[in-house]
């Protein structure tokens, strides 16, 4: 667990928070219709977390 000043996140809280903070950001700076935006804000989130829960995985038995 992540805690700083009484705020305590898992890391997968830690990761769901990054992801949709990156992703937002991402949206923003690369569309300019809100529509564009919106679905590319959400194919970039759904990315990172398949992307992330993949490296994840294929660490897992390393961790032993």
């Amino acid at each position: 667990m992540i805690a700083t000043n009484g705020f305590a996140l898992t890391h997968f809280q830690a990761f769901l928070l990054f992801a949709a903070v990156i992703s937002i950001a991402f949206g923003f700076l690369g569309r300019r219709r809100p529509k564009d935006r919106i679905k590319y804000i959400l194919w970039s989130f759904f990315l990172f977390l398949v992307v992330g829960i993949g490296i994840a995985w294929a660490m897992y038995p390393f961790s032993r």
